[in-house]
């Protein structure tokens, strides 16, 4: 079978904003190995005269989520509502690892076991350069009371989520009765499961919806003698894809290949290409896990698998352009997503979802403006024009009506205008319109409220009339005295 690259104009055509707005309606398993990932950093100023070995001067100290607990930080800073289900020991690290996935919004299950210490990789850091990684911790099998602890809460993980992940480090976590139950509640529950695992041969029979390895765990998968990636041609490369999908018996499996990006791989389907993303200076600890969380996430919010990889590898090059183990939060993504191309011309098309809204009863606020640089004002405003309905809908607008509005361009593209506000909590939906002002989009929306700042008179409004004609009221938010920022609301409603 050809490999095969899809245009990234049809990606393009589906919409990514309101694909990242979804992810704040799923619900995410993740169960695997944890890991306290420590990162020391200091200067070198000279080797030490016990052996030739750089003496490093302390400077900062990092510590942060590392494996599961990593694709679980990834998962919650875009949005998702995270459960993270492991084993730590009684320890310093195992404490924290508890306080940092709470901290971050996530349901920390991590079953303590007596006599175990918590995985950790300290990584020493001199002038901005790796000088040695320092591992720890058990990879001891599951005491059977620890063991069914673990079953226990996986059932009740896999009844109440929307997908699942399995990250597999081969550390101990996930033993063989452990993963036979994930198979059988996959079954049951009918569960998106994506597994990314170092030993993926354990997970034959599981029918994984997604399996991530790079090409090295790939072939090894299929006991092949190991080669570079480079060594590897065409046609070796679609056997090894075609060969794992029959090994393992996953609906999709995604081979990644280095600077040479990934090939995502579908029985009787074309191979699809994901083009790797060139980053200057790449750090690449834990990107595999922003990779992994993005793309279940995008799978359980309905995208097609080739916009889900091609969303997941933009998210991974934005954790690979940061030092240390980082995530990438939705806002993040919104704008690379607008700089890469990936966004559609129009934001949210609302016809369809605006009926469901008034079926319900919603009460739908709409405002509009250039937003050229989003600022704290501009939060403030919006943030106290959602509290006066159920949702928010923003109009935006776009490059040629800021050009014919003011003669000039706006500082901002209107793809990274639009990703900005998109990102916002309280911002439902976002749309582009065209036209110098709103009436049009107002009769379209046909919103119960109509929110300005207080920079304007009601008098002055040419919507004015569009949103009386549509049985709406206009509002204006009051500005603070000197300053281009609104009351928040609680203020102005007490005034």
């Amino acid at each position: 079978m050809l490999l095969a690259l899809l245009e990234r104009s049809l990606v393009a055509a589906f919409d990514v904003v309101e694909l990242v707005g979804r992810f704040r309606q799923q619900q995410v398993l993740v169960v695997g190995d944890v890991i306290l990932d420590c990162y020391y950093s200091g200067r070198a100023e000279r080797i030490s005269p016990e052996g030739p070995v750089p003496v490093v001067q302390s400077g900062r100290k990092h510590q942060y989520p590392g494996g599961a607990a990593n694709a679980a930080a990834n998962l919650a800073a875009l949005g998702g509502k995270v459960r993270c289900l492991s084993v730590v020991g009684p320890d310093h690290a195992g404490r924290i690892l508890q306080y940092e996935l709470a901290a971050r919004g996530i349901e920390a299950q991590l079953v303590v076991e007596q006599g175990r210490t918590t995985l950790t990789k300290l990584r020493i850091i001199a002038d901005q350069q790796y000088v040695v990684r320092w591992d720890e911790g058990d990879r001891q099998a599951l005491t059977p009371t620890v063991e069914a602890e673990l079953l226990d809460r996986l059932a009740d993980g896999f009844r109440e989520c929307d997908a699942v992940i399995v990250a597999d480090y081969c550390y101990g976590a996930l033993n063989d009765r452990i993963i036979t139950t994930i198979s059988r509640l996959k079954q049951q529950y009918n569960r998106l499961v994506v597994v990314d695992s170092k030993n993926l041969p354990v997970y034959r029979g599981m029918a994984a919806s997604v399996i991530t390895p790079n090409h090295v765990e790939a072939q090894r998968a299929l006991g092949w003698t190991v080669r570079d990636i480079d060594s590897l041609g065409r046609d070796e490369l679609e056997a090894l894809g075609q060969q794992l999908l029959e090994h393992v018996g996953s609906t999709w499996a995604l081979v990644t290949l280095g600077a040479r990006g990934s090939l995502l791989f579908e029985a009787g389907q074309p191979t699809y290409r994901v083009a790797a993303r060139p980053v200057a200076n790449p750090h690449v600890s834990g990107a595999g896990d922003t990779f992994t969380a993005t793309l279940t996430l995008a799978l359980a919010s309905g995208a097609p698998v080739q916009v889900a990889v091609e969303v997941a590898a933009e998210a991974a090059a934005v954790v690979v352009g940061k030092a240390d183990t980082a995530t990438v939060s939705s806002h993040e993504l919104l704008q690379r997503l607008a700089r890469s191309g990936l966004m559609p011309e129009i934001a949210v098309q609302l016809a369809p979802t605006l009926a469901r809204y008034r079926d319900a009863g919603k009460r739908i606020v709409f405002t509009n403006g250039v937003f050229d640089g989003l600022n704290s004002g501009h939060m403030a405003f919006l943030r106290a024009a959602r509290q006066l309905g159920d949702l928010l809908i923003v109009g935006v607008n776009s490059d040629r009506g800021v050009l014919a509005r003011r003669g000039t361009a706006s500082t901002f593209p209107e793809r990274e205008r639009v990703a900005a506000l998109a990102a916002l909590d309280y911002v439902e939906h976002v749309v582009l319109f065209d036209e110098l002002t709103p009436e049009t989009i107002i009769q379209s929306v046909r919103p119960h409220i109509h929110v300005k700042g207080g920079d304007y008179r009601l008098d002055d409004l040419p919507e004015a009339n569009a949103v009386r004609d549509v049985g709406g009221e206009i509002i204006i938010l009051p500005l603070l005295e000197g300053q281009n920022q609104p009351y928040i609301l609680s203020k102005w409603l007490q005034a």
